[in-house]
């Protein structure tokens, strides 16, 4: 049966599509969490609404809208952070509310057609080679990114004063990993959905924190755990009716869960 569903280029192109997912946003979500940047991904992810109506308007691929919109948004988003100094969560809470409502009301008032199913599940059968192309150049972006910036990250991620105070361009940093961020969401959103790509960026790595007393053990458990639940999540949306991107939500979920029942963290209150 699994010969069978290989024959089909949309099953191929959509296991190539968890690959290129694996192999990168687990790893990338670690340092989403040490950077305290979770909601940011949620808010990009959001942006989507206004990405899909601008692409509607202009009649461009979502794709195409998607990198363009998210990384602006993530630049507004920073300087708003920088003139305010609100909390990220509430700063965050803002953007995610106001794009997600301007997308929804422009779309409304052009009646520009928003196909809000794959916006928030993906539609990971349905890419083309041109999605995977992208997903591709967007990893080795991120990799890129990471390795460069991995050390600085941690610093700040540990202590943001005594980062700066030790000539870390704390601003910058913070500024090119949310524009980066931002690119490797846009990608996702088109690949798995908002909902799953929130959910493969953090729980993975939420999850891996329970289990991880060290850094690299940090890194490889969330990949590994990120991996199983992209295939996990796929298969069960070829044997039931259920979208791609909420099966591999679900199962990541399902994991984290798991392990907070099994292994609580460390200093967590017991039952």
């Amino acid at each position: 049966m699994l010969g069978e569903w290989f024959q089909f280029e949309f099953v191929r192109n959509a296991l190539v599509a968890m690959v290129l997912l694996a192999a990168v946003y687990p790893l990338l979500g670690v340092f989403v969490i040490g950077q305290r940047v979770a909601y940011f991904s949620d808010a990009v992810a959001h942006s989507a609404f206004l990405g899909a109506t601008v692409a509607g308007l202009l009649g461009w691929q979502l794709s195409d809208a998607l990198l363009l919109t998210a990384p602006i948004f993530a630049l507004i988003v920073a300087w708003f952070h920088a003139r305010t100094r609100l909390p990220n969560d509430t700063l965050l809470v803002v953007a995610i509310t106001s794009v997600s409502g301007m997308g929804i009301a422009l779309a409304s008032l052009t009646e520009t057609p928003l196909a809000l199913g794959a916006l928030l599940f993906g539609d990971v059968l349905a890419l083309e080679r041109s999605d995977l192309i992208r997903l591709f150049g967007v990893d080795c972006i991120m990799l890129a990114m990471v390795l460069g910036l991995a050390r600085s990250l941690i610093r700040i991620g540990f202590h943001r004063e005594l980062a700066q105070a030790q000539g870390v361009p704390v601003r910058v940093v913070e500024t090119l990993f949310l524009v980066g961020l931002s690119l490797a969401v846009a990608v996702g959103v088109r690949t798995v959905g908002i909902l799953p790509i929130s959910a493969l960026l953090v729980l993975p790595a939420a999850s891996a924190r329970a289990v991880c007393q060290s850094f690299r053990g940090l890194l490889g458990v969330s990949a590994l755990l990120g991996a199983v639940s992209l295939v996990a999540g796929f298969a069960v949306a070829l044997w039931q009716p259920i979208p791609p991107g909420a099966a591999v939500a679900l199962v990541a979920a399902g994991i984290f869960v798991l392990i907070a029942i099994v292994r609580p963290v460390e200093g967590a209150a017991a039952p």
